[in-house]
């Protein structure tokens, strides 16, 4: 009996626990059917209720997710994704840079290449979804924009990299694009 109120329990009828002697002087004055639909009304019910909310929204979050034929990613995969559009985009920014470059085009032109070369090749990540709710290709995409990267791409090329040889561009590319994407997602 002492352990019961060291552990905070108040000792109800015949040294039993407080809900313990509730249910059974309920039990006594109104039987076992009625304490059993008071039971279920006042206890179960909202916790099935609830149960049952919680089932419903995930329910519904797959639903979406398949519906919308996505895959949802961890935060660690999307970051590999990333690294992956950067791998596969590089090659392709560097053949516009070195055939602009010898077209002699101006800085405008080939940031406005560069641009719709980047934000095509986010439909690569079309269809993959952070489990957080994040939308990779969408998330990719405001990083291009908001990072200004085509038009910071296109300054380097003309003031830096006009007698580098394709390969050089290339890797240039590849880490530019690498370390400004980590940048825009350090920043958020």
């Amino acid at each position: 009996m002492n352990t019961q109120r060291e552990s905070g329990q108040v000792a109800g009828i015949a040294g039993l626990p407080r809900r313990w002697a509730v249910a059974v002087q309920l039990v006594g004055t109104f039987g076992l059917a009625v304490f059993l639909v008071i039971y279920y009304v006042l206890w179960m019910g909202p916790q099935e209720a609830k149960n049952y909310e919680n089932l419903k929204k995930s329910v519904d979050g797959l639903t979406i997710v398949v519906e919308r034929e996505q895959a949802l990613m961890t935060r660690a995969q999307a970051g590999k994704l990333e690294k992956l559009f950067i791998l596969a985009t590089a090659p392709k920014v560097a053949d516009i840079i070195v055939e602009q470059q010898e077209l002699g085009t101006s800085a405008e032109v080939l940031e406005d290449k560069l641009q719709k070369a980047l934000l095509l090749n986010t439909d690569l990540l079309s269809g993959l979804q952070r489990k957080d709710g994040g939308v990779l290709s969408e998330m990719l995409t405001n990083k291009i924009i908001r990072m200004k990267i085509s038009s910071e791409l296109a300054r380097e090329a003309i003031e830096r990299w006009s007698t580098a040889t394709r390969t050089d561009i290339h890797l240039k590319c590849e880490e530019f694009l690498d370390s400004t994407i980590r940048m825009a997602t350090m920043m958020k």
